[in-house]
């Protein structure tokens, strides 16, 4: 991560809320910014563990995951493609004077490695038939035709991002084809990595998981930092005051009631 005056190549960098020239391709104020929902509350958990070391929040949203891990300790990177977010993010994180630098880039392009990695991508399955005519909205919720799209290409690059013992904790959902989910994980252990379920939270009709990857295998990779090999099924945080927070992500077709594709705050 560039320090000081520097800046990333193909990167906007901001600093203190200002956001440096860029060429977005819709609204360059943003839209709407997605909120503290149960997925962000899911992974808070290990955003909120103590740490010394440099921790990325990929598709940092409304910020809650940055914030918490940069008042725990971290040196906290914060990536988003919509800069009303990364705007939102900044001043917060100047505000109350914690170590939060935000990159508008897509997903992990144009940043170095980091000791934890933590993601929250878009992953409702979206056929072109269902795209939100609001792109910004879209941007947060649209994860391809199996809702695997983005983290199919996290993945890919991941590696290259975490440092030697780092970790990753990963989002996904049941709305994704179970089978492809599979795949993913057989993938990512054909290499070497790691991967495990460390927390899950069932909703009225989907259920949310948190993945621990790492690149090694090593047995003693699952206690680094504090974080517990042992799945955690968490209850529903009564300390969230979002307005949102009690609704879930979708409108998938069998998700649960009273769920639909909107955005997400503002």
């Amino acid at each position: 991560m560039a320090k000081g005056g520097d800046k990333e190549k193909g990167s906007g960098v901001v600093r203190t809320g200002v956001l440096r020239p860029h060429r977005p391709a819709v609204d360059p104020l943003g839209g709407p910014v997605y909120p503290v929902r149960e997925d962000t509350l899911l992974l808070l958990p290990f955003a909120e563990e103590r740490g010394s070391g440099r921790l990325l929040d990929v598709g940092c949203g409304n910020g809650a995951l940055s914030l918490a891990a940069a008042r725990a300790g971290w040196s906290v990177v914060a990536t988003d493609r919509n800069p009303r977010a990364l705007r939102g993010l900044a001043e917060a994180a100047r505000a109350e004077r914690l170590p939060v630098q935000v990159v508008r880039t897509d997903l992990l392009a144009g940043v170095r490695r980091f000791d934890r990695v933590m993601v929250n991508p878009p992953y409702l399955p979206t056929v072109p038939a269902q795209r939100d005519p609001d792109p910004w909205v879209n941007l947060a919720l649209d994860g391809g035709a199996d809702g695997l799209g983005p983290t199919r290409r996290l993945l890919r690059s991941l590696p290259e991002h975490l440092m030697p013992e780092g970790i990753a904790f990963l989002l996904t959902s049941s709305l994704q084809p179970w089978n492809r989910r599979e795949a993913l994980q057989r993938g990512w252990k054909k290499h070497g990595g790691s991967c495990e379920e460390v927390a899950r939270r069932r909703l009225g009709g989907e259920t949310l998981w948190v993945w621990r990857l790492s690149r090694s295998s090593r047995p003693d990779g699952a206690r680094r930092r504090g974080t517990s090999a042992r799945p955690r099924d968490l209850p529903p945080r009564p300390r969230a005051s979002s307005p949102a927070s009690g609704r879930g992500r979708s409108s998938a077709p069998g998700a649960a009631s009273a769920r639909r594709r909107s955005p997400r705050g503002s």
